[in-house]
């Protein structure tokens, strides 16, 4: 986490130093929530914590942008949301804070140029789609203490053997971005995150372990560009 941390900063400051109008930086302000083994529907509503973070973009063409961020979201999950009666008395708990680090491509498939060939500035609406490659740190709390399952009834321990704090993500979703002045975007963007571990929450083998635990983001960004004006739409 913390190399490819170092490394997302250093792409981050490079982008920036050499920034033309093609280049935006900007926030994420929004929402988080989880699949996995404490979470006992597709979405726990009640469950919804809070995210944010900061990106950078460079438009590679009209149609693609390439992307770095850091984001921070806190999820949860509960065994009293669960429907049955059993899950209910295990009376398992947890709450995670997720950093994440990430790179990955915008990709707009109606997008065009920003200016026009005499040099006049043309707001959009584009959707888009999403898609990168990331690692997040998951500083979790796994609350069994008042659970109606005997310790020694477990599986195994806690925390598990196999539990890590790092993994691997693959961020993928999409959203909607509006250009309305030369130098100010903004959009409303979803992002699952496909996670290569099943301990997000801190419980695999002691869970259902069917399988990697999900996150995801959704939220507004709000951004603005950088350096000189665009060439007008002539690269």
């Amino acid at each position: 986490m913390r190399r490819f941390g170092t490394l997302t900063l250093a792409v981050l400051l490079t982008v920036l130093v050499q920034a033309q109008s093609y280049v935006e930086a900007g926030g994420f302000l929004g929402f988080a929530n989880y699949q996995g083994d404490l979470a006992h529907a597709p979405i726990e509503f009640g469950e919804t914590k809070y995210s944010f973070g900061g990106f950078v973009k460079y438009h590679y063409g009209p149609k693609l942008h390439l992307k770095a961020h850091v984001y921070y979201g806190r999820i949860s999950g509960d065994d009293l949301n669960a429907s049955v009666l059993g899950t209910q008395n295990r009376n398992w708990r947890f709450t995670a804070d997720l950093y994440e680090v990430a790179v990955g491509a915008d990709f707009l498939p109606f997008g065009k140029p920003r200016f026009n060939r005499v040099g006049l500035f043309r707001p959009q609406i584009n959707p888009f789609i999403t898609v990168g490659v990331g690692s997040t740190f998951a500083n979790k709390n796994l609350d069994y203490s008042q659970s109606g399952i005997p310790l020694g009834n477990l599986r195994t321990t806690f925390p598990e053997p196999d539990d890590k704090d790092n993994f691997l993500v693959f961020p993928l979703g999409g959203g909607l971005r509006i250009d309305f002045t030369q130098w100010t975007t903004i959009s409303g963007e979803v992002g699952w995150r496909y996670t290569q571990s099943d301990y997000v929450e801190g419980v695999s083998v002691n869970g259902q372990a069917a399988g990697p635990d999900w996150y995801f983001f959704m939220g507004v960004t709000f951004s603005t560009y950088f350096g000189e004006q665009e060439d007008f739409g002539l690269r």
